[in-house]
């Protein structure tokens, strides 16, 4: 999470990295990303799997709007059971 006495100017380029497991991760990611800060460039998104390949890590670029929408955007990937960090 930002911490809140962190300065950014909004609109503001932004990448989040989420870490979690499952097959499907990638999708939840993106869509719930999108659901969140509407259309994302699909062509910018990354995935990573660890060295055991048990987790995938996604990274999604976007432009951040506001504060509380990174706040939204944070909050809803870390409610999925399968996320394990968000950075």
């Amino acid at each position: 999470m930002i911490p809140e006495d962190q300065v950014l100017e909004f609109p503001c380029a932004f990448s989040i990295k989420s870490i979690g497991e499952d097959d499907d991760y990638r999708q939840f990611v993106t869509d719930t990303v999108a659901g969140i800060v509407g259309e994302l460039d699909q062509g910018e998104i990354t995935t990573r799997l660890s060295n055991g390949n048990k987790y995938l890590a996604v990274t999604v670029p976007f432009t951040a709007q506001n504060r509380e929408q990174l706040k939204a955007v944070y909050q809803a990937l870390n409610q999925d059971v399968r996320t394990r960090f968000v950075i």
